[in-house]
């Protein structure tokens, strides 16, 4: 047997170093993941709306595991968010297996948070329907959520103006210079900085979620989990159906 071939150097010996991953090589792993996620959702959003059809002794039961899957899958979005912005924060901050309808709903890079709050009157569920203790709970819950969000967002513009300051754009001016790599470092800090936020602002997003199904009965937080995931599959699909018809950037 002829021994194996080793691999092919360049001229010089020296071995090539290994082939960076693509970040579109990235984005494409986030586009399935996303894919089969939303396929997921579908059948989550079918077992609920079955289970909240089921006779109340059977559906007192059925309810509590299936809204929990629910509130796990959403989770599981932000994790595997998180694990890509590791990799490649740039990636991350583009989100480009969202349609251009999803895209039109972004707030630091994902839902507002506080659009939970109108799935609890979609769902059905309602202030009228909600005791006074839950009431002020939701009402202490939204102005809580609504505070988080004005410093998430002062943050994200404070480095984002960062970007325009006169260090970054000292380095960046000075960028080709022999040996210089003062703008990768200064663009570097900002990039860990945009990490930084937007863990916190996705880390907002599924403890809004949580907290307000923490405060329903298992009817009421399957019926706002409902609407909710329903909400965000009708955008999916209009969004993606109006781009292919219109020209525009089919969802992935």
């Amino acid at each position: 047997m002829p021994p194996p071939q080793q691999p092919r150097r360049p001229q010089g010996g020296r071995p090539r170093p290994p082939t960076p991953t693509s970040p579109m090589a990235y984005s494409d792993d986030m586009a399935e993941f996303y894919d089969t996620w939303v396929g997921r959702e579908e059948q989550i959003v079918a077992d609920l709306t079955a289970a909240l059809a089921l006779p109340p002794r059977r559906r007192r039961d059925a309810l509590p595991p299936l809204v929990d899957v629910a509130v796990g899958h959403v989770a599981a979005y932000y994790e595997h968010k998180a694990r890509l912005a590791d990799r490649d924060v740039v990636a991350a901050l583009d989100p480009r297996w969202l349609n251009p309808l999803e895209r039109t709903f972004l707030w630091a890079w994902g839902w507002k948070p506080a659009l939970v709050f109108r799935f609890v009157e979609t769902g059905g569920v309602g202030v009228g329907g909600m005791g006074s203790t839950q009431r002020r709970a939701l009402e202490d819950l939204r102005a809580a959520t609504a505070a988080a969000e004005r410093e998430v967002g002062r943050e994200v513009a404070a480095v984002q103006e960062s970007l325009a300051g006169p260090r970054v754009l000292a380095a960046l001016r000075r960028q080709h210079a022999p040996g210089n790599g003062e703008a990768d470092d200064a663009v570097a800090a900002v990039g860990r900085s945009l990490r930084v936020l937007l863990g916190a602002a996705d880390a907002l997003r599924e403890r809004t979620l949580r907290g307000v199904v923490g405060l329903l009965a298992p009817d009421q937080a399957a019926a706002f989990v409902a609407a909710m995931l329903r909400f965000h599959l009708a955008v999916r699909h209009a969004g993606r159906d109006w781009g292919s018809g219109h020209g525009g950037q089919r969802g992935v």
